[in-house]
């Protein structure tokens, strides 16, 4: 693989070549990208993934089992919240009536994008919230064909590839919180017995060199823990 600063450099480059498409790539656009990196299919899975967690939709690439989603690649069952949602809404689109040839594919195409939200289920996130981001990859991919021969597998890989995304931004969101979570609850209990053992107050200094952390991400945190910090505070 290239230098790691390049490599960073290239993932930054890739964000923006996705972020003109509307936040859409291909596996080979992918694979093009970094053809010169002489990347394995291992790396250009993590490649994926992370594009995936920066809610890029990657089209034509499904995810290999044991890979990051914390809850397992299993969809998880609704709670009684959702399953109320879930089957009011499939009541409510299949009353609906293709007036115009619009409305009729969308008409023919929600109850499988329905569908597919529900196979890709995650107990940590809404069946609704699902829905609507698939009902909003749909969208996107009718735009894309229109004017075309409809391909239906084709559409719903662009759904599946939307919701993917989905579950992998949401996945690394938790996965982030969970952290700060941690490191907030780290440097209450480091300022605790740093103050016992010196038997007076610590400044930022002393616990960001405890923690081997930047004094801005020790003020961030406290910040985060309800501590008002200014910029001249030295002990807390």
């Amino acid at each position: 693989m290239a230098d790691r600063l390049e490599f960073r450099s290239k993932l930054g480059s890739i964000q923006e070549t996705a972020a003109g498409q509307g936040n859409r790539l291909t596996v080979e656009e992918i694979e093009k990208f970094f053809e010169e990196d002489g990347l394995s299919q291992e790396q250009t899975e993590l490649v994926c993934d992370y594009l995936l967690a920066q809610k890029v939709t990657v089209a034509g690439y499904k995810k290999q089992p044991g890979k990051i989603i914390e809850s397992g690649e299993e969809s998880a069952d609704l709670s009684s919240e959702e399953q109320e949602y879930f089957t009011e809404y499939i009541q409510e689109i299949e009353n609906m009536r293709g007036g115009s040839v619009e409305e009729a594919r969308m008409a023919y195409y929600l109850p499988l994008v329905a569908d597919a939200a529900l196979q890709m289920h995650r107990k940590e996130l809404f069946i609704g919230d699902m829905i609507q981001e698939g009902n909003l990859s749909l969208m996107a991919a009718l735009r894309r064909f229109e004017g075309a021969v409809d391909s239906e597998q084709e559409i719903m890989e662009e759904v599946r590839a939307g919701l993917q995304a989905f579950i992998e931004s949401q996945t690394e969101t938790r996965r982030q919180d969970k952290k700060m979570v941690s490191q907030v609850a780290e440097l209450d209990e480091t300022i605790r017995h740093m103050s016992e053992d010196m038997g007076r107050k610590v400044s930022v200094d002393e616990v960001a060199q405890q923690l081997s952390m930047e004094t801005e991400q020790v003020e961030a945190l406290l910040k985060l823990a309800g501590e008002d910090v200014e910029e001249e505070q030295e002990e807390i």
